[in-house]
């Protein structure tokens, strides 16, 4: 009775009894929409505070893995600050006032004050951790009614509990001001803009925004953007890096895998991100103004200064090809959507986001419950969890217990983040009716989606060495690899839709295999060589570039 009296006090103090991998628990928060959540004493955690119920607020993880919101609107908007402390399920307000549509406080440029407060934002500010554990944020929708856009430039000190105005302009949907391509300048800004969600921190420390939306207030006209910029923090300059000045540009999507000069996504809003372990810019996704919803996949080498186009449709509302649960395949791929700003990268580097939406005339009709990962090293996707149909209803089941039937329902405008032991987390977002202040917690399985490192790629977990050259190639490959023994071989070529385009029996003997195969007719792109034996499978990525 003592132990069962123990764990009870457990599930209810830190809201969580034996998650089970591959599951969701629902840790935090209401299950009905539209709460006004419970704010507490600001400065003090307690078990019962929770956030009212938001939809596109920002994020952060800081360094000491606390996880941090802020902003974000449903019936009002905010500019509440928030700090989640995972090892002890609990919220704090720490900053803002509490009261919907606050008009903030600017103070002076460049000076902190305990007094400063960015407005109450909504729609997606871009958000940054930087490398000693500030807090970045940049742009959205001020809540003064108008709608109209920043490009106020936030930082907040978590030590000192401060915000300063860092950059840009306090007033409403300010232009930008490009400069010179490539060339840094305290003048330059990025324009005032909402819905860019996609920000990185990169290695060195610079912070980096892509695209967005922009609303002028005077005239109403509202526009895409696909300009990617970089923030220096020691000199508090921005510089123009990439992309056209000019609204709503179409992308330029090149040869799929290949890095390109002139390679661009095209203008859009709204959409996952990540940054991989050779520090390289990804994004997924998007909505441009037109209501074309996207599923491409595009990575930024900031070495080379160039994009590349690395997966999925380029014309456009893509439907999702589902797959198999927990099997990752070439002809798998999530459908067009934005606002699926709920993402994460896990502790093997593979990438990972749930739901979004997409809809007629830029509301949604459709919502999604879907966690997708994508494989790195293989370049393939995984449907992992939730739904395979459009506005699913979710299962909270009991607040802290994890089952195999728990989901969250259909939503766009969440936010997630990841804890120290590579546990993912989702908060709010919002369906057809209204916003959600609940906090999610999935526990990874291991077993499911598994997707091989770069290491046992190249290896195939045996030790047939296989070379394939030149690659890249412009008309033939060569193959070659030691066999342990006489056998029958197959030789197969599939294209990134899994499609299999060549296929060759062999019949080989012991010792060194050689073989040309000629790829002049094959378009420019990315393929899949498979070397089927007895000992497994070997595969490696072609890439042809006439």
């Amino acid at each position: 009775m003592k132990n069962l009296i123990t764990s009870f006090i457990f599930c209810f103090l830190f809201g969580e009894c034996f998650p089970q991998a591959g599951e969701w628990t629902w840790i935090k928060g209401d299950s009905i929409p539209n709460q006004a959540g419970s704010y507490g004493v600001q400065g003090v955690p307690s078990p019962t505070n929770n956030p009212p119920s938001l939809y596109e607020p920002c994020e952060w993880t800081d360094l000491n893995g606390n996880f941090w919101l802020f902003g974000g609107g449903n019936l009002t908007v905010r500019n509440d600050l928030w700090k989640f402390n995972p090892l002890f399920n609990e919220w704090t307000w720490m900053k803002g006032s509490g009261m919907p549509y606050d008009s903030g406080s600017f103070g002076i440029q460049g000076v902190p004050s305990p007094t400063n407060n960015p407005p109450a934002l909504s729609w997606a500010m871009a958000s940054w951790t930087d490398n000693i554990g500030n807090l970045w944020m940049f742009g959205g929708t001020n809540s003064n009614g108008t709608g109209g856009v920043q490009n106020a430039l936030w930082k907040y000190n978590i030590s000192s509990n401060e915000w300063t105005w860092m950059k840009g302009s306090d007033s409403l949907s300010p232009v930008g001001f490009y400069g010179i391509q490539g060339i840094s300048a305290p003048t330059n800004n990025p324009s005032g803009r909402n819905e860019s969600a996609a920000a990185w921190t990169d290695d060195t420390g610079d912070l980096w925004l892509f695209g967005g939306n922009y609303f002028n207030t005077n005239n109403g006209i509202s526009y895409n953007l696909n300009d990617l910029w970089r923030y220096n923090i020691s000199s508090n300059q921005w510089t123009w890096i990439k992309g056209s000045e000019f609204q709503n540009q179409a992308g330029t999507y090149g040869v799929m895998g290949v890095e390109n000069i002139i390679n661009t996504p095209e203008a859009r809003m709204v959409y996952s991100h990540w940054k991989d372990v050779d520090g390289n810019l990804w994004l997924f996704g998007g909505r441009d103004t037109d209501v074309i919803f996207f599923n491409d996949f595009w990575k930024y080498n900031i070495n080379s200064n160039n994009w590349a186009w690395m997966g999925g449709d380029s014309s456009g509302n893509a439907i999702s090809i589902y797959g198999t649960k927990c099997l990752p395949s070439f002809n798998n791929m999530p459908g067009a959507r934005f606002e699926n700003r709920a993402e994460w990268k896990d502790q093997s580097g593979n990438f990972w986001f749930f739901g979004g939406g997409d809809g007629i005339g830029g509301s949604f009709s459709n919502l999604w419950n879907d966690l997708w990962q994508y494989c790195f090293a293989t370049n393939k996707w995984i449907w992992i969890n939730g739904d395979n149909i459009s506005n699913p209803l979710g299962n909270w089941g009991t607040l802290g217990t994890s089952s195999p039937t728990n989901k969250p329902n259909g939503r766009g405008g969440a936010v997630g983040w990841s804890d120290n032991n590579g546990h993912f987390y989702m908060f709010g977002g919002t369906n057809l009716n209204g916003g959600y202040n609940d906090l999610w917690k999935f526990t990874v399985d291991i077993t499911c989606g598994v997707c091989p490192t770069s290491t046992s790629i190249q290896e195939n977990n045996f030790n047939n060495e296989l070379l394939v050259f030149p690659n890249p190639t412009n008309s033939s490959i060569t193959i070659s690899f030691q066999s342990s023994s006489n056998q029958t071989i197959e030789l197969r070529i599939y294209n990134t839709l899994g499609k299999q385009i060549y296929l060759e029996k062999a019949a080989i003997t012991a010792g060194k295999y050689e073989k040309e195969i000629n790829v002049k007719k094959l378009s420019d792109g990315i393929y899949f060589l498979q070397v089927k034996m007895k000992e497994g499978n070997i595969n490696r990525k072609v890439i042809i570039n006439h």
